[in-house]
Parts: C-alpha cells; sequence; structure tokens
C-alpha cells in the first residue's frame, strides 16, 4: 500500500530530528526487528536468563486502589510476571484511563518519545506505522505467543489481527471483543400471562404484543401511561447498547453507522434505501402509540423500567444487571424475560462489532519485542488456566483491587461469552471445580446456587446471575446457528471523520429522531442523505475505501 501521510503536523515537523535520535541510539533498520533473545527465551514462557527492563504507558483507573505498599509498577501482577519471564516493568508515563491516556499517547506520537510498549487506538496505529516508529511482530508472534492464544485469535476467522496488520506485517497485537448477538428483547413476560399472550418470536409477533399492553395496561399504570417500547433518542448503530433498535432495523437489512458492503461497494449503513424502511417502519409503530410517546425528550429511559411503566425494551445479554436488578428489587413480581426476535424466514440478521478493540504496540528498536506477546500469553493463558488458584493474584481481585497489570492486554474466545454460559452449567451439574472459574463466574455461579435454592423467592442479585448467565446466555447459545453476521469492513477514524464526523453525526442523529417520532416524513430521509454527502460523506467515503483496501 501506499504509505499514509502523518495526520498530525507536529510529526512532521519533528520527524527529521526523530530519525537523528533513532539514529544516535545506534538503531537502524536492519536490526529494530531483530529480538536480542536466545532461542529459548523466544518461547512463550521463556524466561530471560539476565532481567530484562521495558517501559510502558500506563492507563491507570479513575479511583485508584491497590494494596498498601503496592504500586503500578510492583505488585502481585508485575510480580508474577517477574516470578516467571525475569522482566520488569517501569512507567514512562501513567495517565486516567480516557482523555487524559489519549492525550498522553499523542505527546509521545508527536515527540517520538515512545514507551517500549503502550496501548493505542485504530487512528494511534496508523499514526505510528506511518512514520515506521513501531516493530513489526509478525516474527515473534510466531516464535513467543502460545498455541491456545493463537487459537483465541484464529476464533475470529483472521479478522481482529488483519486490523493491526499493514502490507502483510503484523504490527500490533490487539485486545479482542467478542461477537454473539448483540441485543435481544426483554419484555414483561408477567403482564404477558396476564394478558393471555404467546411468546414473541418475530417482529409482528412483538408489535401485536406491545398494542396489547398499551392498550390493557397490565401494570394497571392508569389510562395512556403504559408504555410499550422503551427506545433511545439515538436509534440505532452502537453495538450491544440498550434501548436502540437495530434488533428491529436489521430486519429491513439496515445497518445504520456501519460501514459495510452492498453489491461490492463500501457504503455507509445510515444512508441506505433499506434504512429509510426501517425509519418508516419504526414510524408506524410510533403512530400506533407503542414507542414511547415522549421517546424525543426523555433522558433516562431506566426510570419507566424501574417504576413499571415500561413493558419492554432492546438490550443485551447483560440487561438482567443493569437495569434490571434495579427493577426486580422494586417490584420483584416483575417478571422480565429476554427474546431473540427473528425474521419471518427464521433468520437472525446483525452486524459484528469491531473484533480488535485497543492495539498494544512495541517501540521500534526496542531489543525485546517479543515481550509483548509472552506477557500477552502468560497474563490470558497460563494465569487463566494453569495458574486460576494462583492465591496472590486471587486476592488480588477478590479485594477489589485493580490496575495491578502493567498492560491490560484481554484476548478470549470469540465464543467468550457462551464459554462463559456453559462453564457455570458445568460448575453448577458438578461436571467442573467451581473454584476453576474465572472470579467474575465464580461470583456469579454463588449467586445462581442461591437462586437455585429458592427460585420463587430469590433475591435482585441472585435473579440477576440466574437470567444473564444462564437464560440470556443459553437462549443465545441456542440461537446462533440462525445468526447471518454481517461484517463491517471499517471501524477507524479517516481525516474528513476527524473533521466533520461530529456534525454529521448530530445530522443523523437529529434526522432519525424526526422521522421515527412523525415529526417529518420518511422522505426527509433523501435530503439528508444528499446533504450528508455534500457535507463531507462523499469524502470520508473515499477515505474508507482507501483505508479498508489497505488492510
Amino acid at each position: 500500500m501506499k504509505i499514509r501521510k502523518l495526520v498530525l503536523s507536529a510529526v512532521i515537523l519533528a520527524a527529521p530530528l526523530l530519525l537523528a535520535a533513532c539514529m544516535s541510539k545506534g538503531d537502524s533498520g536492519a536490526s529494530d526487528n531483530t529480538s536480542k533473545a536466545t532461542t529459548a527465551e523466544l518461547k512463550p514462557y521463556g524466561k530471560y536468563s539476565q532481567s530484562v527492563t521495558y517501559t510502558i504507558g500506563k492507563a491507570i483507573p479513575g479511583a485508584p486502589k491497590l494494596p498498601k505498599g503496592d504500586t503500578y509498577e510492583n505488585n502481585d501482577y508485575t510480580r508474577y510476571i517477574k516470578k516467571n519471564l525475569n522482566a520488569v516493568s517501569k512507567d514512562k508515563f501513567e495517565a486516567e484511563t480516557g482523555d487524559n491516556y489519549d492525550q498522553k499517547v499523542a505527546m509521545a506520537i508527536s515527540s517520538g518519545d515512545l514507551p517500549d510498549i503502550m496501548a493505542v487506538n485504530q487512528s494511534q496505529l496508523e499514526q505510528l506505522v506511518d512514520n515506521d516508529l513501531i516493530a513489526n511482530l509478525s516474527s515473534v508472534y510466531k516464535t513467543s505467543t502460545t498455541k491456545r492464544i493463537k487459537a483465541m485469535y484464529d476464533s475470529y476467522d483472521g479478522r481482529a489481527l488483519q486490523q493491526a496488520t499493514f502490507n502483510g506485517k503484523l504490527m500490533a497485537l490487539p485486545s479482542t471483543q467478542t461477537n454473539n448477538i448483540p441485543t435481544m428483547l426483554w419484555i414483561r413476560k408477567d403482564w404477558m400471562d396476564k394478558l393471555h399472550l404467546a411468546d414473541p418470536k418475530t417482529i409482528n409477533d412483538v408489535e401485536k404484543i406491545l398494542k396489547e399492553f398499551v392498550a390493557k395496561d397490565p401494570g394497571n399504570n392508569g389510562k395512556g401511561k403504559t408504555i410499550g417500547l422503551g427506545l433511545s433518542k439515538n436509534v440505532g448503530g452502537n453495538y450491544a447498547a440498550l434501548f436502540q433498535a437495530d434488533d428491529i432495523m436489521s430486519k429491513f437489512d439496515s445497518f445504520p453507522r456501519q460501514w459495510i458492503k452492498q453489491d461490492g461497494k463500501i457504503v455507509y449503513g445510515s444512508i441506505t434505501p433499506q434504512t429509510k424502511k426501517a425509519l418508516t417502519y419504526l414510524q408506524g409503530w410510533f403512530k400506533e402509540g407503542i414507542i414511547d410517546p415522549q421517546m424525543s425528550v426523555r433522558d433516562k429511559i431506566e426510570t419507566v423500567i424501574t417504576n413499571g411503566q415500561c413493558g419492554a425494551f432492546f438490550g443485551p445479554w447483560w440487561s438482567g444487571d443493569y437495569p434490571l436488578t434495579d427493577a426486580y428489587k422494586n417490584n420483584p413480581k416483575a417478571n422480565w424475560q429476554p427474546y431473540i426476535i427473528k425474521d419471518n424466514s427464521g433468520k437472525i440478521k446483525a452486524y459484528t462489532q469491531n473484533t480488535a478493540g485497543t492495539f498494544f504496540v512495541v517501540r521500534k528498536g526496542f531489543k525485546h519485542p517479543e515481550l509483548l506477546p509472552k506477557i500477552a500469553s502468560l497474563l490470558n493463558d497460563k494465569l487463566v488456566y494453569e495458574d486460576y488458584d494462583y492465591k496472590p493474584i486471587v486476592e488480588f481481585g477478590k479485594k477489589g483491587y485493580d490496575g495491578g497489570k502493567p498492560f491490560d492486554i484481554l484476548v478470549n474466545y470469540a465464543t467468550a461469552t457462551t464459554d462463559m454460559h456453559d462453564n457455570i452449567v458445568k460448575a453448577l451439574d458438578g461436571k467442573k471445580d467451581p473454584k476453576t472459574l474465572v472470579l467474575d463466574d465464580y461470583q456469579n455461579y454463588l449467586k445462581i446456587k442461591d437462586y437455585d435454592k429458592d427460585p420463587k423467592h430469590p433475591d435482585n442479585n441472585a435473579w440477576s446471575g440466574h437470567i444473564t448467565r444462564i437464560v440470556s446466555t443459553g437462549k443465545m447459545k441456542a440461537a446462533l446457528k440462525d445468526v447471518e453476521e454481517v461484517h463491517p469492513v471499517f471501524f477507524g477514524q479517516t481525516k474528513t471523520m476527524k473533521q466533520k464526523g461530529a456534525n454529521l453525526a448530530k445530522l443523523e442523529d437529529a434526522t432519525f429522531l424526526k422521522i421515527v417520532t412523525n415529526q417529518e416524513s420518511p422522505d426527509k430521509f433523501d435530503d439528508f442523505v444528499k446533504e450528508w454527502k455534500k457535507l463531507g460523506g462523499d469524502q470520508i467515503t473515499k477515505e474508507v475505501e482507501k483505508d479498508a483496501a489497505a488492510h
């Protein structure tokens, strides 16, 4: 690919100085990516004969909590790494996760003064690649990553690593993000039972149920006060988000905010004819009175769910934790249940999220680039599958300490959510030692044990553990065979996106909301598409096409 130009002018100005600085340290293109480790030390768990010190950019929690006397450089996690690998981390900089950390990374990139290992986002990764500031990890990925970690990356069909690959070279290791069924319909089953309504299977079924809820007020809220479907002002397009309408829009092959391939071309899902059809359909629901009439002004949908006014919403598998734990605590008779809604052909269409979350890079010239895949393997393989009962780290988690890992790379199987369900079920059935569960799963295992003792009168925490880790994830697993996945082709930010993306998003949100709430005709969508293209959309599309081709 033709190497992209740096978007930060500061780096352009500093480039000659950076090159001189690199040369003064004795670094060269021939040696930058060559590890100084022995063959034995290159192995995933190969311990260095002499201590290796590496610097990191450390993202810290907003409210740090560590054991007395410990630091981010010296705690149970870093001591575990030293014990196994003889490697010691030093913080080149520390910054709170979020904007503060991103600013520190931007400063490091613009100055060329990078830590040996740090986390970056997609845009920052591209800047680093464009300016030849990070190491090619292709070789050390092969030698220094465990078979299990490679299998985890492979479970995403190459999509996670592909986003970190440029010109055939692996330039980073990404944290992975699982893909399942993004959201499902959560509905008041007690209201359905009161009205003698069958479980919903299709969108048509959902429409009939919501009409009955609004017309017959099974929650005794009073005439005109029962809300059928709670829906966000941001209509759709955020993966696994609460209160959005993606489950409805996907039935029309509409995938808002996603860059997808359609008829061989890359298109922005929010401007397709299919999205116009989906918005028109949603407007019909609003006119029928089954979508929250106050949708355009309501900021806290959680409130009408908790107080018993709302009968349904779309949300991810973990919605039983939030917002429904509070709803159940407020009214244990509110029997919220999840359903996976199919189209008329029995299929489920869903777009997948970015399989690669944060990217972890190694400074070009660092003598031990293999250390990144070694630590990724140690923390996500050996610690999880072999040393799961390693007491210092078990206690670290139980006592609520956080931020101990030098850098928080998380690699897991694409099926991690349903694997969690299976492991908890095995523990409940006596087929797996509960103490071998990861901490969060073990805590939910205990909640479910409490639920099983008294399923008719569980407390809200026991109910939450059961409804999420047994019911919703169980239904998800059963339905996965019917899922037709739509894979977006781009997740980053282009130059024009950075300049004009915020205004285009506001235009989109305002237009969609007005159409759904019947403030505008569906034909207003055509005007929106023309304006979106004119105000930068066409240029962004060209940039996305170019970037997608590079990967």
